[in-house]
């Protein structure tokens, strides 16, 4: 007899798409990528940075949004053929139309870093349409001209070769791997020029709150070791240094967490 689901499984099981509320992307829009992925690990969550992949420019601004993700499988060749002559829809355009506005696009392929998934043409549509971001592990075509856009791509990098020569895309809004990752639809993406982290819905809240403390601390830290101090008992800070931490916190009006 089936049991009723737990707490647990339903963290396993695909919400679907659904936007980020503004609070916390606001929150997580202020903490960088190695803070984020940092917290996860400390919390056992350690394959949410994807491994590859990196910014086409690395000024791009940060980004957040919710997984649109995009699934495909190798080429079968008569559906290649029959694509090609109009005979079936292409799902490549199908599911990159379907991206929602401040979605963030995350395709996994199984790694084909010598192929791309899009060029300045489908990167152009995305951008108008509001997509925040993008995060392939493939490489793109006009990787010099997506570069330039306003929208952040992070990939592998340049390869002008059709996504076709290995690749055909067959699914959407349903749960992914990506660089390593597991990405379900409505997962959190934060990028930033140091690269993606994927954060589990359920959790955003505490991975968010627990970044902001990290960073406050780190920036004690920092000022510590610019002063002189070694690192050994600083960071990660012992008893003492964590006492000083909550009179400097304290001294600025904030508190400790």
């Amino acid at each position: 007899m089936p049991t009723e689901p737990t707490a647990a499984s339903n963290q396993l099981q695909s919400p679907r798409y659904a936007p980020i509320p503004e609070a916390l992307q606001t929150k997580l829009l202020g903490i960088a990528v190695p803070t984020l992925s940092a917290v996860m690990f400390q919390r056992g969550f350690h394959t949410r940075f994807f491994i590859g992949p990196r910014p086409l420019n690395p000024n791009m601004p940060r980004f957040c949004g919710a997984a649109w993700t995009i699934r495909a499988i190798p080429i079968r060749e008569d559906l290649r053929a029959a694509i090609a002559t109009g005979q079936v829809p292409s799902r490549n355009r199908l599911a990159f139309d379907a991206a929602p506005r401040g979605s963030v696009v995350v395709c996994g392929t199984g790694g084909n870093p010598h192929i791309a998934l899009m060029g300045d043409i489908m990167s152009t549509s995305l951008m108008i349409k509001g997509v925040a971001g993008v995060v392939l592990d493939t490489g793109v075509s006009d990787a010099q001209f997506i570069a330039g856009m306003a929208l952040p791509v992070i990939a592998t990098g340049s390869a002008p070769v059709s996504s076709f020569a290995s690749i055909m895309i067959v699914e959407h809004d349903t749960p992914i791997g990506s660089s390593g990752v597991a990405v379900f639809p409505g997962d959190i993406i934060v990028g930033d020029a140091n690269g993606a982290v994927c954060i589990p819905r359920h959790c955003a809240e505490e991975i968010a709150d627990a970044g902001i403390a990290q960073e406050a601390l780190e920036e004690f830290v920092l000022e510590r070791i610019k002063a002189g101090a070694p690192i050994d008992g600083t960071y990660p800070p012992n008893a003492a240094v964590l006492a000083d931490y909550a009179a400097w916190r304290a001294a600025r009006g904030r508190k400790t967490s």
